[in-house]
């Protein structure tokens, strides 16, 4: 009954965080032509949109519907095509490991504008097209994940005797390749977002007039990215030593590891820059309340 009520919890946050993205992607799309959105931050942002638009869409088409009933004689068939299954499982690797990077991204371009504000290559990031991004965007988990099309083979299958359907490997090296690639990966862009953030509340708190406001931007950006990431890493443990997994709490907890990034997004994005918020939540009004935070040049 639990497990069930979750899954139609997530449903509805998945289809309501769509909307959003959707929203988020009409704004911009709509006034490309300011100079405010066409900055490196608001670059990262569009590739990003659509990344996770696609996230959410291969969840609900490969992920959510294994849970139903109807479909697992579906999944067990699909067995027959060997490329589909290794293109189904290293694809949410892939897709957690372009989040993490996109994160880390924007928390560097917010770094060099805020606290390091590097003329020469400020110039570079903002002459960055959405094209070159998205190579920086998927250039590192492209290189993590490829090697695992030639090394493993992917099959569905019932737990046992009974649901729910896996998409798994009877080679063991493989949780051993995805545990210890993933968690350097993920514990580094931990560490970096952390003293990051860090670092820009102390240099914005120092140097800003609007503290107030800065400060609650700030804090909510880190607060939630941070509470992401740490999610999504606490999933990896867990699941690697079969923490909890009796539990069908921590079982959805797992489930869902790819979707607290994305979520955690819009709710951040959204909340934190006032006039994207205004640009999508009131499309028809043009006045411009605010963006993000602001670059803070040095003291001569």
């Amino acid at each position: 009954m639990l497990l069930s009520g979750g899954l139609v919890l997530v449903g509805i946050i998945v289809a309501l965080s769509m909307s959003l993205y959707c929203l988020l992607i009409a704004a911009m799309w709509r006034h490309r032509k300011s100079s405010c959105y066409k900055t490196f931050f608001y670059r990262t942002l569009w590739n990003e949109s659509f990344l996770d638009l696609f996230c959410f869409i291969f969840f609900l088409t490969t992920m959510y519907t294994r849970c139903f009933d109807g479909a697992v004689q579906f999944f067990l068939s699909m067995n027959r095509f060997q490329m589909w299954t290794k293109f189904v499982q290293i694809s949410q690797e892939h897709i957690m490991y372009m989040q993490i990077m996109t994160v880390v991204l924007t928390l560097g371009g917010r770094l060099l504008s805020v606290c390091f504000p590097l003329k020469k290559l400020s110039n570079i990031l903002e002459k960055l097209e959405r094209w070159q991004i998205f190579i920086l965007q998927a250039f590192l988990p492209t290189v993590i994940v490829f090697p695992l099309y030639f090394m493993f083979d992917f099959q569905y299958g019932l737990k046992g005797i009974t649901k729910p359907l896996l998409l798994s490997t009877l080679d063991p090296r493989y949780d051993k390749y995805i545990f210890g690639a993933g968690l350097s990966y993920r514990v580094s862009a931990f560490i970096l977002c952390l003293f990051g953030y860090a670092t820009i509340f102390w240099k914005v708190r120092r140097k800003t007039n609007d503290r107030k406001r800065n400060d609650l931007n700030i804090l909510i950006h880190a607060g939630c990215l941070l509470l992401a990431l740490g999610a999504v890493l606490f999933a990896s443990v867990c699941r690697r030593f079969q923490i909890g997994e009796s539990f069908a709490l921590m079982r959805l907890f797992f489930f869902t590891t790819m979707l607290w990034i994305p979520c955690t997004n819009v709710i951040v994005t959204l909340c934190a820059i006032a006039s994207l918020r205004q640009h999508a939540l009131h499309p028809f009004t043009d006045q411009v309340v605010t963006s993000v935070i602001p670059s803070i040049k040095n003291e001569r």
